[in-house]
């Protein structure tokens, strides 16, 4: 007698009429492969109680919702006859960016052992290409042939990767055929703010299994133009300005050496030599209601619509979504009021200066009671300009990447909307 036990992937895919069933007795398993008719559909993996018959599944820990009765999930999921059914559909052709120096450089081995295998046997077809340099991805996402990725560009890395590929995406002259193209995230970087705030997902397994099992999930998308400078900067996280562009700066040095914990060692060297940032900035607030996605970018130019703020800030953060940090022992949330479809920006300014203040934001930040202090601002917004007027600041970061420009900045939604491969399982119940 054997005891079968259907795991969380399960997978449909109508162009591929093979049902597999890996069917494992107490003592040693074994796999029957079965070819249905012609009008039974996808692929099936019910697997058993032994954790050795799929270990890279199994140990997917936060997607292990097995199902006891197999027979009244079959029937109810309508797997087997329901040839309309989109939920049990996944994407098939798709191109994996991988950035090797993604995670201490252990980027490229975790995608051969853990993720490969899954999409691979999931029935993915994959052209695999690592980046060589910085920009490499953003040059491969502007100029590659779209037709050879129709179902999703699959990034491996970090915040920094995901946010290259989409600048090259909206860098296209065929901007809307390029940004339809969904993005899917394996996170191995340091930063991988994006899949834990808006899918739930801090592992590669878990990533790679939400991509398999379909579904898409909406995002917001912001640009930073400096006019001075005739640039523009997308991006999808969020927008720092003060203390925390310093310390990705200073970072970047440390990048090669101490992996995730670079960002500690910057910011206690920041925090001992803290300059003073002064700022001129004018936001428009947010109404809370939707707007249609052209009046996003385009505010009422009223000047009494906008709020002038001028002095001195520790920093200033325009945020996309929630922002929660992967590392820690307690996840931080920076703009806890955030939502990464809602059609506004989140704006926190830290107001003052001094050494002692950050330390004070910082602290409640971590125990995630920073919105009480008196010397923090919280906004919601639909725009934001901000121009550095002091010697300090020499730029920005954007995503966990700093880009370097002069003059007044400002922050707005556009038009266009990232799509995420995969959805957040807690939201959708």
């Amino acid at each position: 007698m054997a005891f079968l036990r259907a795991s969380d992937l399960v997978n449909t895919n109508t162009r591929l009429r093979r049902q597999t069933f890996s069917f494992a007795p107490f003592i040693k398993p074994f796999r029957i492969n079965y070819n249905p008719k012609r009008s039974q559909i996808g692929q099936l993996v019910i697997q058993s109680n032994n954790k050795s018959l799929d270990p890279l599944i199994y140990n997917s820990r936060e997607r292990k919702h097995c199902f006891k009765n197999v027979e009244s999930e079959l029937v109810s999921s309508n797997c087997l006859n329901d040839d309309s059914s989109t939920s049990w559909r996944v994407p098939r052709k798709v191109l994996v960016v991988l950035n090797p120096n993604s995670g201490r450089g252990r980027s490229s081995q975790i995608f051969r052992s853990e993720v490969q295998p899954i999409l691979k046997h999931a029935g993915f077809e994959m052209e695999v290409i690592q980046t060589a340099e910085a920009g490499h991805a953003l040059a491969l996402s502007s100029t590659i042939d779209l037709r050879t990725c129709p179902n999703g560009i699959i990034c491996v890395g970090g915040d920094g990767i995901i946010n290259e590929v989409l600048n090259g995406l909206l860098r296209r002259s065929d901007i809307d055929r390029a940004i339809s193209v969904p993005i899917g995230i394996i996170p191995t970087g340091s930063d991988n703010s994006l899949a834990w705030s808006v899918l739930g997902i801090k592992d590669p397994v878990s990533a790679t299994t939400a991509i398999v099992e379909g579904g898409l999930t909406s995002v917001d998308v912001f640009a930073v133009r400096w006019v001075d400078a005739a640039s523009v900067q997308f991006g999808v996280t969020a927008a720092c300005f003060g203390f925390v562009g310093d310390v990705l700066e200073l970072s970047d040095k440390y990048r090669q050496y101490f992996g995730t914990i670079r960002y500690v060692i910057a910011g206690l060297m920041k925090f001992v030599s803290l300059p003073k940032y002064s700022f001129e900035l004018e936001f428009f607030p947010s109404t809370g209601e939707k707007t249609k996605q052209n009046d996003a970018l385009l505010p009422s130019r009223s000047e009494e619509n906008w709020v002038k703020r001028k002095g001195e800030f520790v920093g200033i953060l325009v945020c996309n979504h929630a922002c929660k940090t992967v590392q820690g022992l307690n996840s931080q949330i920076t703009a806890p009021r955030s939502a990464h479809n809602d059609g506004s920006l989140d704006l926190l300014l830290v107001h003052g200066s001094g050494r002692w203040r950050l330390l004070v934001f910082y602290i409640a930040l971590l125990i995630r009671q920073h919105l009480l202090l008196p010397f923090v601002e919280y906004v919601k917004v639909k725009s934001v300009k901000i121009t550095s007027t002091g010697t300090t600041q020499k730029g920005c970061g954007i995503d966990g990447e700093l880009i370097y420009a002069n003059g007044q900045a400002t922050c707005s939604l556009v038009q266009h909307k990232l799509k995420l491969l995969g959805y957040h399982h807690r939201k959708q119940k």
